[in-house]
């Protein structure tokens, strides 16, 4: 067990402790029995036991194991003082595992290719708890990153119609493809999931069911941009690592990887989408677990509670027993987005899915310091969002990692929601248009968005957006500050009455901030303030330079290359190692103005252009804080380094101070400082040479010792 772990452990304890001294405490373990009392020497067997026992203020201590159990939770309630816990005792490793083994007798079917029975419905495989990939056409797979590159795991139609579509590259199936799945992203976040109706083997066209199937009004009539790929037919199997399951004849087919007898692996399959399933109940926490395979659905719930948990593949759609109902996802739902919910998700991992990531809704909701990646591979769940909060109202979501997403919007925003110091990058593969962060209309209203990053996406980076219907009012009232994208498609602000202020923005496709002033509409941003802001293309129009599209509003303070002939690297000490502080004698300092009714700290006489203020002790860096320190800065191994670098890192999570090591040798690295901020200047730098680092956090009494990392001076 790591120290971080304990202390969580111990805080924990405390805090039980503290909540209810007449609070019972039951033990659930793979030795127990459902017979026994629950005490941690005559444990239960099972967690549905313990939950059926339990009551309010009861904590449910489960010992270490993989438990292949839906716990149902219905018309269950705590309180805020004495909640329902369920949590790995110990800190043991404590699994909830949503798979079946896979122990009979694989056969050889043809070629590389085995067979065999298994009564049980699966619709993922794993090797070794590592995910095979549904038979598929064109293949995808998730160890080269291929299922997230669209122009290679999708087909294009060279002509055809919505309903029949043709190419020449289909002849080289020698088999029907009728009764596959077809899933075809028919335009910008619109993709669909339907049957093939008709195909004859050999030939270069097919018919699919259209029932549902609609064109975007970007893609209207223009087939040869729906992207498409078939699953669930063992003939599509042709890579290794392919499997398919055919219900009717209760058989898998697969192909392991590497050739290898599959007799010879640990092989499982997933038949489970929910561990925990609560039904109006209220005040329980999930402390410490593990989910493999499986997941959680709360639905009328209130003050649900999940931290230090971790969810790997906790969502997979069931299309390979041709079920095209939505995918089973992590689910915190109730009425509406003014029901009251308070849940708290906090420290968790979500790792690895098909569907988006969560589906959360209501009023009053905390999503903090979470991981999130690899979210969303055939978008077709509903809508296009990996995160869609656009029904929970006061949301706030802080500190938050999401990366590799194939969602055309990653999240978007509900009712007055405080986005802030969140870290998202590589979005939307697999759909077009959208954005990484989306505010729409009816949501601008007292938005926040502030001290988030956002870069490396072919989608915009931060979005108001407006209605499309003729005579439609647009949004108002949102604030967007002091945020930095780069390698974006743009920043793009529709609607009026916004606040846009201290954010950077460079190395987008298009313009780089956008505050639209869309002439067809008259007076679109008018009274919109933009202000202290720095980009090197800064427009009323996304790709027409400011001359010719001037931004509408109140302009002013802000500095734009496209003005000034230079690039923001002029101005900056080196963004491109993501130190965005303004340069020493930069005309960013103390050159920006305030706006009334705002406020933010600062270090000079006025704000500083930009969102990052000269001087300032603390360099704010957003994202998941992990165990231990993460985000060098310096870049790990870049040879661009300043000579005049700080060294700066994100703190881990709940860390207090830091250690600081630094040399030239990583065996014979040198305490330097023990500090509470999280710069340090080491002063001058010999250019070409080679420094090792490393940050240890403090947290309370314990240490956590981080990584060394490294960098490069770059030549004079």
């Amino acid at each position: 067990m790591t120290k971080f772990l304990k202390y969580n452990y111990l805080l924990w304890m405390l805090i039980i402790l503290s909540s209810n001294t007449h609070a019972k405490e039951y033990y659930v373990s793979h030795k127990g029995s459902d017979k026994n009392t629950g005490s941690i020497d005559q444990p239960l067997r099972t967690i549905n036991e313990a939950s059926k026992r339990m009551k309010s203020g009861d904590t449910c201590y489960i010992r270490e194991g993989r438990y292949h159990e839906a716990v149902v939770l219905s018309n269950v309630k705590g309180s805020n003082s004495n909640p329902l816990t369920f949590m790995a005792y110990n800190n043991e490793q404590v699994t909830l595992d949503g798979t079946l083994p896979i122990q009979s007798n694989w056969k050889k079917h043809k070629g590389h290719i085995y067979k065999t029975t298994f009564k049980d419905d699966i619709w993922q495989l794993f090797v070794d708890q590592k995910s095979m990939c549904s038979a598929r056409w064109p293949n995808g797979n998730w160890d080269d990153g291929s299922v997230w590159d669209k122009e290679k795991s999708m087909n294009w139609p060279e002509n055809g119609k919505l309903g029949h579509y043709y190419n020449e590259n289909l002849k080289q199936h020698d088999f029907s493809l009728k009764g596959a799945v077809l899933i075809v992203n028919s335009g910008s976040f619109h993709t669909y999931k339907t049957l093939v109706t008709a195909h004859q083997p050999g030939t270069n066209n097919f018919e699919y069911d259209r029932t549902n199937v609609k064109s975007h009004f970007s893609f209207k009539d223009k087939v040869n941009k729906h992207g498409y790929f078939f699953e669930g037919k063992k003939e599509l199997i042709d890579v290794a690592g392919e499997w398919c399951y055919s219900s009717k004849e209760k058989t898998i087919y697969f192909w392991p990887p590497n050739n290898q007898d599959p007799n010879q692996l640990s092989i499982s399959g997933k038949n489970q989408s929910y561990a925990f399933i609560g039904k109006e109940s209220s005040h329980i926490r999930l402390i410490g677990l593990n989910f493999f395979a499986t997941t959680v659905h709360f639905k009328d719930c209130t003050h649900i509670q999940i931290e230090d948990c971790n969810f790997l593949y906790p969502s997979y759609s069931k299309r390979v027993l041709q079920n095209l109902q939505p995918i089973e996802v992590t689910r915190l739902k109730v009425k509406n987005e003014f029901t009251p919910a308070h849940h708290i998700i906090r420290n968790c991992k979500f790792e690895y899915m098909d569907g988006p990531a969560l589906e959360l809704n209501g009023l009053g909701n905390l999503v903090e310091n979470c991981y999130i990646h690899h979210v969303d591979y055939s978008c077709t769940y509903s809508g296009g969002y990996t995160m869609n909060m656009v029904n929970a109202a006061e949301l706030v979501f802080r500190r938050n990692t999401i990366h590799t997403t194939g969602a055309s919007e990653t999240f978007k925003a509900g009712v007055r929601n405080l986005i802030e110091l969140n870290n998202i990058s590589q979005t939307g593969y697999m759909q077009n248009d959208g954005s990484i962060i989306q505010v729409s209309v009816k949501q601008q209203d007292r938005s926040i968005t502030r001290y988030n990053w956002v870069h490396n996406t072919v989608k915009q980076g931060l979005r108001f957006d407006n209605s499309n219907r003729p005579n439609s009012p647009w949004g108002e009232n949102g604030t967007m500050h002091h945020n930095v994208a780069w390698k974006t498609d743009r920043i793009f602000f529709k609607g009026d009455k916004h606040f846009i202020f201290n954010n950077l923005s460079f190395d987008s496709k298009q313009n780089d901030l956008i505050i639209s002033s869309n002439k067809a509409i008259n007076g679109f941003n008018y009274k919109t303030i933009t202000r202290n802001n720095i980009c090197n293309k800064l427009s009323g129009h996304r790709t027409k330079p400011g001359k010719d599209y001037p931004v509408p509003g109140s302009v002013d303070h802000n500095w734009a290359g496209n003005f000034t002939q230079q690039d923001i690297r002029s101005q900056l000490r080196d963004p491109d190692n993501l130190d965005f502080r303004p340069q020493k004698d930069s005309r960013l300092i103390d050159q920006g103005e305030f706006i009334d009714g705002k406020s933010f700290p600062i270090t000079g006489s006025k704000p500083d252009i930009g969102p990052y203020e000269y001087g300032d002790n603390n360099y704010w860096i957003p994202g998941f804080q992990s165990e231990i320190a993460s985000t060098p800065i310096p870049l790990m191994g870049t040879n661009t380094a300043k000579k005049d670098a700080d060294l700066m890192w994100l703190s881990a999570y709940q860390a207090n101070s830091f250690i600081v090591y630094f040399g030239s040798s990583k065996d014979n690295l040198k305490k330097v400082s023990q500090q509470k901020n999280n710069i340090y200047n080491p002063g001058d730098l010999e250019a070409g040479k080679t420094y090792f680092w490393r940050i240890d956090c403090v947290v309370d009494d314990s240490i956590r010792q981080g990584d060394v990392w490294h960098f490069t001076v770059k030549q004079n």
